[in-house]
């Protein structure tokens, strides 16, 4: 069977991937493969990126993607049809997968599964954010970003309507089973990403060897914006401001990490209320049992935005950075 996980974007992907690609021996023991094809960019070389590039490859109408890879990718799946394939790549979710099904899919022979974990939106809307910040991407700021965000969800009546997103799936992927997943940390198997993936394939999850290091903390919305300064125009590539963002993540500034800190807790309420609203016949569909898709945000620990040390704040991550970058 292939299992193509989408994402959504935000919900530790790049740690399940990484996972992945680091343990091919924990998963050929448990019949699972991690689709090689589409891992080395299409240049046929043995070395392996973590995430597969075909998302990619697909938004640029697969120029420079070998005709080849194709029947590579059938062939692999083929040699792996007793046990489970994993094609990963959170760049697949809202896209079109038409040109996915016509060009890969239609060449497989057995199951396609779907599994996409989806996150609390108000959550997703402080993330999205912050990566866009810290990637020195026009955002029009915090509060202008949000205020766009709630506009959104007024106009276009399918923004954020899971229902309307899965649908649009089953059509371009007729014989695909979509497995929807809730990025609740502690409600997952074993309480990780990683743990619960791998629970889709009967793997306990006292038996998955978790990397040591805890993942990533989140940086601050105030640290993002100090970050987003470091681009081309001040001489740092998108490599080096990777690389900075690193070293601040492993830091252990306690002032440059927070959450809660994009949306206020009126624009929190509004957010969520609209997205289970407007989810109510998905979670009907896939979550019978639940009243609500998501608990109600914890705010307790949240900060919001405009809190009086703001600028201080900033100007700390700023001086961090010169820091760092000075002594990398």
């Amino acid at each position: 069977m292939l299992w193509i996980h989408i994402g959504m974007p935000k919900t530790g992907t790049t740690a399940l991937q990484s996972w992945l690609h680091a343990h091919p021996g924990f998963l050929a023991r448990h019949g699972i493969r991690y689709l090689v094809t589409g891992r080395d960019r299409g240049t046929g070389r043995a070395r392996l990126i973590c995430h597969n590039a075909m998302a990619v490859a697909m938004t640029r109408a697969w120029r420079s993607t070998p005709e080849a890879q194709a029947g590579a990718m059938a062939e692999e799946c083929r040699a792996h049809a007793d046990g489970h394939t994993i094609l990963s790549s959170e760049m697949f979710f809202g896209r079109d997968l038409a040109p996915l099904q016509e060009r890969y899919l239609s060449r497989i022979d057995g199951p396609v599964r779907i599994v996409a974990y989806l996150r609390r939106f108000d959550d997703f809307i402080e993330a999205d954010y912050k990566q866009r910040a810290k990637n020195g991407l026009p955002t029009n700021g915090a509060e202008g970003f949000v205020a766009g965000r709630l506009a959104k969800i007024a106009a276009d009546p399918e923004y954020m309507d899971l229902g309307a997103a899965f649908a649009r799936i089953r059509a371009q992927v007729p014989r695909a089973g979509i497995v929807p997943r809730l990025y609740l940390r502690e409600e997952m198997a074993g309480h990780n990403i990683i743990t619960d993936f791998l629970s889709l394939f009967g793997v306990p999850p006292d038996d998955v060897p978790l990397p040591e290091r805890a993942a990533n903390r989140s940086l601050s919305r105030v640290t993002s914006e100090a970050l987003g300064l470091f681009d081309e125009r001040a001489g740092y590539d998108k490599k080096a401001r990777r690389r900075l963002g690193r070293l601040l993540q492993a830091s252990g500034d306690t002032r440059l990490y927070g959450n809660g800190d994009v949306l206020t807790a009126s624009e929190r309420a509004k957010v969520n209320d609209a997205f289970e609203a407007r989810n109510a016949g998905f979670r009907a569909a896939h979550f019978p049992g639940r009243d609500r898709l998501f608990p109600p945000a914890d705010a307790s620990d949240a900060r919001g935005r405009g809190h009086p040390d703001e600028l201080a704040a900033f100007q700390h991550a700023v001086r961090m950075i010169l820091r760092l970058a000075r002594d990398a």
